[in-house]
């Protein structure tokens, strides 16, 4: 897994059918435990509503899913939601459509529609950000050599993590794991062998 993305926040978005009201409610970046505290939120939120049904991917590999109908014909509404995010692959996001019945039933036909079209606009609603698995890189130079690094990680979009002022200077970048090799040959080609660079034994999953 060398990305992913996910619904970076928390969005609502309405639909309304057949005097039925459809409140999709999205939150991003979730695990288990916060996806579980989430859904009990929206839950108290709407306590009033006829049904929240919900689902969620809580994991980054799109494995750890769970879902549920919420008092709705089995097959409607949870598992049409969970498609929704899978279809838009998405993960580590979580979903509740909320339902106020308006009196008039839709039929299983049309509940799998009504809250697809709830997922779907809640989800296009959404800012959607994306995680690249990076490694840290920590490039210590003289002061002479810091603007022609500067200039370097603005050129390439390295990811730029903080800068230590000491006796030299030590710049930290994170940069996507499959280019560690070429930014560092780039760094000794522009430092002329000149750069220390340290690479951090653990990648990690990075906002770009």
């Amino acid at each position: 897994m060398k990305c992913y993305s996910y619904a970076d926040g928390t969005f609502e978005a309405v639909y309304e059918i057949k005097r039925s009201k459809f409140i999709a409610t999205v939150c991003g970046e979730v695990d288990a435990d916060s996806a579980e505290e989430f859904v009990k939120s929206v839950k108290k939120k709407y306590a009033d509503a006829t049904h929240n049904c919900y689902a969620y991917i809580s994991d980054i590999n799109g494995q750890a899913t769970r879902f549920s109908d919420d008092g709705e014909p089995g097959g409607t509404a949870g598992q049409p939601i969970l498609q929704v995010l899978r279809k838009k692959g998405l993960v580590r996001t979580a979903v509740v459509v909320t339902r106020y019945f308006g009196g008039i039933k839709l039929g299983a036909g049309g509940l799998v529609g009504a809250y697809t079209e709830s997922a779907v606009l809640g989800i296009e609603g959404a800012k959607i950000s994306t995680k690249t698995k990076c490694s840290q890189i920590t490039i210590s130079i003289d002061y002479p050599l810091y603007s022609s690094i500067e200039k370097l990680i603005w050129r390439n979009n390295w990811i730029l993590d903080g800068t230590d002022f000491l006796d030299g200077v030590a710049v930290r970048i994170w940069v996507k794991e499959d280019e560690v090799d070429s930014a560092l040959a780039l760094i000794k080609e522009t430092t002329l062998g000149k750069a220390s660079c340290v690479v951090s034994s653990e990648a990690q999953f990075i906002k770009a």
